[in-house]
């Protein structure tokens, strides 16, 4: 029996994929039609190896979340099965996964922009890949609306805005206390002398 194995590497991450074709189906031998196993490496972070199923999850929370970024919507997604969630972290991201092993506590991981994309290029590679004959259990994308990004776009940013009001508000502040004013004017009245000029007398 055929043993595939395949690897998506970018600057952060690294995703490798092995499985075997799918006689039944039809797959060539360099077809892998039948996942049996996948890791994924990021920097600084474990391991991480599941099933097709965690993948599936891991696939869902990551696509939708990346897409919405680029269209700067910042919300939380959560898998279908509720055991990957991906949120905003101040201006990174967070990466929760929960085992469905009992007794293993939920692993972290932070994102910055780089590492995010890098993660979803895998993914991207993953499922576009012609050697892979499997149906993952993703979400059609569709275009969001233009209604629901602005909608998603102002709650996302209202409390930034405010932020950022109070930081500029707060230096006019400060620049009006350093630089006292002076309130103090001297008024200078220029007059012109003037001659008066008599007819002489006779």
């Amino acid at each position: 029996m055929i043993n595939l194995s395949y690897r998506f590497d970018q600057n952060s991450s690294s995703l490798q994929i092995s499985g075997m074709p799918d006689v039944s189906n039809g797959d060539s031998e360099n077809t892998i039609g039948i996942l049996s196993s996948w890791s994924l490496k990021i920097i600084g972070s474990p391991l991480l190896e599941g099933e097709k199923e965690h993948l599936d999850n891991l696939m869902q929370v990551i696509l939708k979340y990346s897409r919405s970024y680029i269209s700067g919507i910042r919300k939380t997604f959560v898998s279908n099965k509720k055991i990957i969630t991906i949120s905003p972290f101040g201006m990174s991201h967070k990466l929760l996964l929960k085992s469905t092993k009992e007794g293993i506590n939920p692993l972290e991981i932070i994102l910055d922009d780089s590492e995010l994309s890098d993660l979803t290029r895998c993914m991207d590679l993953l499922r576009f890949d012609p050697r892979f004959n499997i149906r993952w259990d993703i979400n059609q994308e569709r275009p969001f609306r233009k209604k629901y990004i602005l909608n998603n776009q102002s709650n996302s940013n209202k409390n930034i805005n405010f932020l950022y009001a109070l930081i500029i508000f707060s230096f006019a502040s400060t620049l009006l206390i350093l630089f006292p004013t002076n309130d103090k004017y001297e008024l200078q009245e220029f007059t012109n002398s003037s001659q008066t000029l008599s007819k002489p007398t006779e």
